[in-house]
């Protein structure tokens, strides 16, 4: 099932890292940062499957050199506390092959970057997740700051802001969905992602479903769709419960517990559903049967023991109806406890992360953060 995820993070000295550092770590390569002077090596680091520095047209040579472009970027910064790089992460389809994922990244990267004169990073990871299948991501790492050789560092005097505006970042996700999509379609895969919230799409479908105009098969379709969505998101499951469940610890990890209840429970309503359009169905075709039957009785205009019979299954029918009528009411009813139990476990699941991060601060030792930490943020 193809998954959709986009988001962007910064990279500061305030953090206590090192966009060196950062490169060094997304790319499994060894780094020198000449500002710290400290040499990061990340060569023993696996699952990186593709390495690449994308560039704007006519840009400088030093530019297409991992450790020199990162160097010159950190170098461009002078503020103690600068944010010296974007981190942009996303979810790539398993149904793509590696090819494709590629492509589709660099068709987006493209849009979005260097058409601006941004540099950009690109690190495509696939490590294994829990089902064994692949985990397929990329890291792209962006400087604020776009080429300009009439500049003596290389880089403009001002910032580009647009990952910081209000609707930057939207709008980025909402573009790597088209592309994401555009990837599908090109490989003839029938999947699509979508990066809207749950309560939008469950929004949109309850329109369709409401629209008399359209098909009853497309209505019924989307209603199904509508309350499916009907639930809370699945929660965050990150880098530490990752590596805890990679450990073999996976019973500690409370995130990970809670994202795996949700995915149950959202396995049940499918089958739910499923069980509850294939019963319509069936009674569809009753009454329509019965419907008939009476009809042809009626046209004759003779009494006869198969018109009361029809009249009978009829009533039988309508019986039934309403039967179903209550089932679904009990359907209902069950999605909306299984949202309140949904909640309640995100809640706790909050709370215990809160303490466990109360409880993390209060152990640490009061000492600055140790140079040369790029770490992972996503995955492996």
């Amino acid at each position: 099932m193809a998954i959709y995820r986009c988001e962007a993070k910064s990279i500061s000295r305030g953090q206590g890292r090192s966009c060196v550092a950062a490169a060094a770590y997304r790319h499994a390569e060894t780094l020198h940062d000449k500002r710290q002077d400290l040499t990061h090596s990340y060569e023993r680091k696996e699952g990186v499957e593709h390495s690449e520095i994308i560039t704007p047209e006519n840009a400088p040579e030093w530019s297409k050199n991992r450790e020199t472009l990162w160097n010159y970027i950190d170098a461009a910064e002078k503020r103690k506390d600068a944010m010296t790089a974007r981190e942009v992460l996303v979810a790539l389809p398993r149904e793509l092959n590696h090819e494709q994922r590629v492509e589709a990244v660099r068709s987006f990267v493209r849009e979005e970057f260097t058409s601006r004169s941004i540099v950009a990073d690109v690190a495509i990871h696939e490590p294994s997740a829990r089902d064994g299948e692949k985990q397929p991501h990329a890291h792209i790492m962006v400087s604020d700051r776009a080429l300009d050789p009439s500049q003596p560092n290389g880089f403009s005097a001002k910032k580009d802001r647009t990952l910081s505006q209000a609707n930057g970042i939207e709008t980025m996700r909402e573009r790597w969905c088209q592309h994401c999509n555009q990837a599908l379609e090109r490989a003839h895969v029938p999947l699509r992602v979508d990066h809207r919230s749950l309560a939008d799409q469950r929004q949109a479908k309850q329109a369709v479903a409401a629209d008399r105009s359209r098909p009853q098969a497309e209505r019924e379709a989307a209603a199904q769709k509508a309350f499916l969505l009907d639930r809370p998101p699945e929660p965050k499951i990150g880098p530490v419960a990752q590596q805890m469940d990679r450990q073999g610890r996976g019973e500690q990890a409370h995130a990970l517990r809670d994202a795996l209840t949700v995915r149950q429970d959202r396995a049940m309503l499918q089958r739910i559903m499923e069980q509850w359009r294939q019963i319509k169905g069936l009674v569809r075709e009753l009454v329509q049967a019965i419907g008939e039957q009476t009809r042809q009785a009626i046209e004759r205009l003779t009494p006869s023991p198969a018109l009361a019979g029809g009249l009978d299954r009829l009533r039988t029918a309508g019986v039934e109806l309403a039967r179903q009528d209550s089932m679904a009411d009990r359907l209902r009813q069950a999605g909306q406890d299984l949202q309140r139990q949904d909640q309640e476990r995100a809640r706790q699941a909050a709370e215990r992360q809160r303490q466990q991060q109360t409880r993390q601060q209060a152990s640490k030792p009061s000492r600055g953060p140790k140079p040369g930490r790029g770490g992972p943020d996503f995955g492996r």
